[in-house]
């Protein structure tokens, strides 16, 4: 960002300035901070830029889940850091001193934070490959300009030059001489900070200085002891920068504090609430799980993120939701029983086969995360990252699929190759050695009579025995690898399905150019590729589906729905039942709300992208309505008639 318009201050110290400006470094990445958490002044070109970097990098982890999973291919995949670090590189350009460089690595890490839910660690900070490079770069850079600054000095003291940035100092007499003045000559202005150091040590210094004069060493000698005499004074200074640095990262901490998540707390009181319940007023428990249940309701509803609230989120998913599966085994193996009527059976069958139908019916369809609908997404840095990780990466699994088609490819046309070159030739040559044949020359064979006698039985016959043996064996080989080839094939084409339905038109040329070079890699598939070129003709979605649980507002809607089953099993009481039907159908009721935007997760610890143009799948409603009803069917009509 060349000017962060942002900044409540001007940096005032430039590039070639020897120490950092802490608080200026506090003063950028505290304006950053509240910048991002105010969702970006869209005013601002500069800083809009990185929300658009940042929404691509989320859009980024979404194709690539919907082209080929979220799943790794790789034993240590790339982090969240690693991409923010891209996003760093792109705007690096922009950031014109080390405070505002420092600042924004910083800042990367404040959003991994929030990404992630937890708070900012001197190990996250320091595993920012934008924070490492920024301050390795920064201290080297220091360190050189600091050694040419004392290297210019010497050499003006010991007379081979008559200029320096500080000539405050004894100049000897000697003939020494070095072969490159470049790198001793100093080009910028004299610097306070570096002054201040050779004042102080200008005694040590011009004794270092004397000793290289009545060495009489020169030439390279003297640049490597120049060298060595200037990193005595240059340790001070980059000892002071480290510290410096200490106190930006502790800045980086203290200031990017999300304030603690409390929101466990509850969990706390309820389970003491419980245990006081069961202790001592055991027959009025229902009472306490019935107002915990409506102090969960409304915090679910209102105040749940399932992203930042990670606790909740575990402990959902860690027991609700495996208690109503277990719940939904312990339904279906009832359904066997004989005492069980034909009619409470289909319940409990369409019960199970419901809330199954709730984890793949999608709940919304989404238009404008389309790919075509995207433009800035393309020729980014992410649209880029997704092209290697479906099929630019040797682990990437359409380029994985062309090497196993062109190594089964390979094997194949081996097998073959040694079968007619070298098992049938051996197979004529024996019949010729043991005079079963007389002669073979092309197309003609000419046998030999006294070969075929029955006296040579064993001959004429043991030997095509042989090779039958060897005929069977590579037809079977053959078999399977022509199996697998195909099987491959097969696999291309699901593979190329998926990465080109979610792809626009710029995406999908790359990825045909780049598959059509891998498939270049050797003639044995040139048979093929008429049918492997016919995979790429595929048919766009005209819209993304979107299940309840790829969303915030779904999430949300699934976990109080499956709570409300939850409440609904482990009570008795008629009123605790028919509050969590209640809930139950005023949850599936708010499924036909359409929430705009709608928060669409990526992936675990990205960020997340938004739409706003989509439509309700009412399916998904109706199937949340007729899972209550058969629920209030089954809990009040046969139980009742038990």
């Amino acid at each position: 960002m060349k000017k962060l318009a942002i900044l409540l201050i001007t940096v005032i110290f430039s590039l070639t300035a020897f120490t950092l400006d802490v608080e200026a470094v506090r003063d950028v990445y505290t304006s950053l901070i509240q910048t991002y958490n105010s969702d970006g002044n869209l005013s601002n070109e500069e800083f809009n830029s990185f929300f658009q970097e940042l929404n691509n990098l989320g859009l980024y982890r979404f194709y690539r889940t919907q082209m080929i999973g979220s799943a790794e291919y790789v034993d240590r995949p790339t982090n969240i850091q690693t991409y923010l670090s891209q996003i760093y590189d792109n705007v690096e350009s922009q950031l014109t001193t080390i405070e505002e460089k420092l600042a924004f690595a910083g800042f990367l890490v404040y959003v991994q934070s929030d990404l992630s839910g937890e708070q900012i660690t001197q190990e996250m900070i320091r595993s920012m490959p934008a924070y490492f490079a920024t301050v390795q770069d920064y201290t080297r850079s220091l360190e050189n300009d600091a050694l040419t600054y004392f290297g210019n000095v010497i050499i003006y003291s010991l007379g081979i030059v008559d200029t320096a940035p500080f000539t405050n100092i004894e100049r000897f007499e000697s003939k020494a001489e070095i072969l490159d003045k470049r790198f001793y000559i100093y080009e910028g202005e004299a610097n306070p900070e570096l002054n201040e150091i050779i004042l102080e040590n200008r005694e040590s210094l011009e004794q270092g200085i004397q000793q290289l004069v009545q060495s009489g060493i020169t030439g390279r000698p003297l640049q490597i002891a120049i060298d060595q005499l200037s990193y005595n004074y240059v340790n001070s200074l980059i000892d002071e920068t480290n510290r410096q640095v200490q106190q930006v990262t502790q800045i980086f901490i203290e200031e990017g504090k999300t304030g603690t998540n409390i929101s466990f707390i509850r969990i706390i009181i309820y389970a003491v609430l419980i245990l006081i319940t069961f202790l001592f007023l055991r027959k009025y428990l229902w009472v306490t799980a019935l107002s915990i249940f409506g102090v969960e309701f409304v915090y679910l509803l209102i105040f749940y993120n399932p992203i930042k609230d990670t606790i909740s989120s575990f402990l959902y998913g860690s027991y609700i939701v495996t208690f109503v599966f277990l719940f939904l085994a312990v339904l279906l193996f009832k359904s066997f029983g004989k005492k069980t009527n034909f009619t409470e059976k289909i319940i409990n069958f369409s019960i199970f086969f419901l809330v199954l139908l709730t984890l793949f019916v999608p709940s919304y369809y989404s238009y404008d995360l389309l790919m075509q609908n995207n433009t800035q997404f393309d020729n980014s840095t992410f649209e880029a990252q997704l092209l290697n990780d479906v099929v630019v990466y040797p682990h990437a699994p359409f380029h994985k699929t062309i090497s196993s088609l062109n190594s089964y490819l390979g094997s194949e046309y081996s097998k073959v190759n040694t079968f007619y070159r070298s098992t049938f030739s051996s197979f004529l040559a024996d019949l010729l050695n043991s005079q079963v044949l007389s002669n073979l020359q092309g197309s003609s064979v000419q046998t030999n009579r006294d070969g075929l006698k029955i006296d040579k039985v064993q001959n004429y016959r043991s030997i095509p025995l042989d090779f039958s043996k060897e005929v069977i064996d590579f037809v079977n080989s053959s078999e399977i690898a022509e199996r697998n080839i195909y099987n491959e094939l097969d696999a291309l084409k699901v593979q190329a399905n998926d990465v080109l339905k979610f792809s626009d038109a710029e995406f999908e040329s790359k990825f045909i150019e780049t598959s059509n070079q891998l498939l270049q890699s050797t003639d044995l598939i040139d048979p093929l590729l008429p049918t492997i070129k016919a995979f790429f003709d595929v048919e766009k979605v005209d819209k993304i589906n979107l299940r309840a649980y790829n969303t915030v507002y779904g999430t949300k809607i699934f976990l109080l729905f499956f709570l409300s089953i939850t409440i609904l099993v482990i009570f008795e009481e008629k009123i605790t039942k028919f509050v969590s039907l209640i809930s139950m159908y005023i949850i599936s009721i708010l499924s036909f709300i359409q929430v705009t935007p709608l928060q669409v997760f990526s992936q675990t610890g990205y960020p997340s992208i938004h739409t706003v143009d989509y439509t309700i799948n009412y399916i998904f409603g109706i199937i949340l309505l007729l899972l209550t009803s058969l629920l209030f069917v089954r809990n009040f009509y046969f139980q009742k008639n038990k």
